[in-house]
């Protein structure tokens, strides 16, 4: 067998991880399951990942280091609805490509009894709302969304769609297109958003 580094061995365990949660849900990774998957000992994944809420915490993080590439590429559109729309499109595509990462995400079961889990989901919602809220004051400012809401409502408006529209595509099995459906949900919130 051949020894892989240890980033890439953490990278191959996070893989089948997350092929494991898509194909059964958060209750099927186990690290049995995973030693079985990867080819080696529960022993050898214990030297990478302290236990199952580690390889959680990873995949929370990972998600986290996209978005704020994400944020920081939303940051420089111009137009309001450009902007909901791109962050609207960056959520859907990257939870089409990684299905798993749904799962983790909006799990809330799997944080009740772990603290490090519910800090790192905590920080990341709470990075996403800040986010929503700033776009949805710049926007304000600019008279382009409309100023008889509060911009935290708006941006739960907004963020609430999306996670709603995620979890029913995970819930349907994933039996249809979130970048199609993403098309009328954007519709929808920036009719609701922006000033007429």
């Amino acid at each position: 067998m051949v020894k892989l580094d240890t980033k890439t061995r953490r990278k191959q365990i996070l893989e089948v991880s997350l092929e494991l949660i898509k194909n059964g849900g958060i209750q099927n990774l186990t690290m049995k399951k995973i030693s079985r998957k990867v080819g080696i000992s529960e022993q050898a994944i214990y030297r990478h990942y302290e236990n199952k809420f580690a390889i959680l915490c990873s995949i929370i993080n990972y998600f986290n280091d996209h978005f704020e590439s994400v944020f920081e590429k939303i940051s420089k559109i111009e137009d309001t609805s450009d902007r909901i729309n791109s962050l609207i499109d960056l959520h859907l595509e990257y939870f089409e490509a990684n299905p798993a990462t749904a799962a983790v995400i909006f799990s809330e079961e799997i944080f009740q009894n772990n603290s490090q889990l519910t800090r790192e989901v905590k920080k990341l919602v709470e990075k996403r709302i800040r986010v929503a809220t700033e776009m949805i004051n710049k926007g304000q400012e600019r008279g382009d969304i409309r100023v008889d809401y509060p911009s935290g409502d708006l941006a739960f408006v907004i963020l609430g769609a999306l996670r709603f529209l995620v979890t029913s595509w995970r819930l349907s099995g994933f039996s249809f297109s979130l970048k199609e459906r993403g098309e009328s949900l954007k519709a929808t919130v920036t009719g609701l958003v922006t000033q007429e």
